[in-house]
């Protein structure tokens, strides 16, 4: 396997997404990054900061940074079978289709080889997999990174080609995100500027914007947000607090790995949110709490492995009593 595009030189200063919305006046601020940093200083961060920090370094001594890059694991891991996203879009927010019409089956040799291919040749994603489905669980340990009382949430792989993207959305549970091999860019806009993310009527958690090509005429209450963003490379922990937008795009092909943790959200600070959103949003998750509630109609895969919509949350804390219901498989 030729591994030569494995490293691949980082993206020149203004080709990042974060120097492009600064050129059009878009604050967009450094995420604090700490160097030799401890799991004290993290849990330290997640109890009392509450903000987004950049922990440099911080797993490598892990196994997996020797152990998961592209060549490792064709040797190692090839021949198990996996369902990967292949043939991508590279702009937009939402599929041309359903996402499932992306999905391939292959071996995870057959994957690697695609994902190491250089551009023009459409991104692909082996995305949202359980790491223990292919994956040694010995090479990581977030338990020895987190307070004991933080329970685990769900833990996944994210394994692509550069250009891939998870487009901008906000997560309900606490977030490490961990970069083992090749490196990524992160936007991320704070909670409380919501309204800053244009996030879909239906969905609040989803965000309408393609930060790569946002139109300040059409989207003004970015010129009044503070964004931030960084570059997340080998050995990096990331710690994303709940409901922080992120848009995370592979500079080159990556492996990376993420933990939910801790409470979700609660509805209250939710639904505050809904409230500030507008009667656009409200009547959204009216139609949905009977759509896809009451009368129990699927929800379409129309976003990045779509999470509940407001409207069937709302009906799921009636019905259920878990405005959670259903979300650690789908984030």
């Amino acid at each position: 396997m030729d591994t030569g595009v494995a490293q691949a030189e980082r993206a020149a200063p203004g080709n990042l997404l974060r120097d492009r919305l600064r050129s059009q006046g878009v604050d967009v601020r450094p995420i604090p990054r700490l160097t030799e940093a401890t799991p004290s200083d993290l849990q330290w961060a997640i109890s009392e900061a509450r903000s987004p920090m950049l922990f440099a370094g911080l797993i490598d001594a892990w196994p997996a940074v020797r152990n998961w890059t592209p060549e490792r694991l064709a040797e190692d891991h090839g021949d198990k079978q996996v369902t990967a996203l292949m043939g991508l879009p590279t702009s937009g927010v939402l599929y041309p289709g359903d996402q499932h019409d992306y999905e391939k089956e292959l071996t995870f040799r057959e994957f690697l080889e695609e994902m190491l291919e250089e551009a023009p040749k459409p991104p692909c994603y082996l995305a949202h997999v359980r790491v223990e489905e292919i994956l040694p669980p010995g090479d990581y340990d977030f338990r020895a990174l987190l307070d004991p009382a933080q329970e685990a949430v769900d833990t996944r792989a994210w394994i692509g080609s550069a250009g891939t993207r998870s487009m901008l959305h906000s997560d309900l549970n606490d977030n490490l995100f961990v970069q083992i091999w090749g490196e990524k860019e992160v936007v991320m806009i704070p909670w409380d500027q919501t309204a800053a993310a244009y996030p879909f009527p239906d969905n609040i958690v989803n965000s309408s914007l393609d930060l790569a090509a946002v139109d300040l005429r059409k989207n003004p209450l970015l010129k009044d947000a503070a964004l931030y963003g960084t570059t997340v490379r080998p050995g990096d922990v990331l710690f994303v607090p709940r409901g922080c937008w992120h848009d995370f795009r592979a500079l080159a092909p990556s492996v990376s790995v993420n933990h939910w943790f801790g409470p979700p959200m609660p509805f209250q600070e939710y639904a505050m949110q809904v409230l500030k959103l507008g009667p656009v949003h409200w009547a959204a998750a009216v139609r949905d709490f009977v759509k896809h509630g009451l009368l129990d109609r699927p929800e379409p895969m129309k976003f990045f492995f779509s999470p509940s919509s407001t409207g069937k949350r709302l009906y799921d804390l009636v019905r259920r009593g878990d405005f959670s219901y259903g979300n650690s498989d789908i984030k």
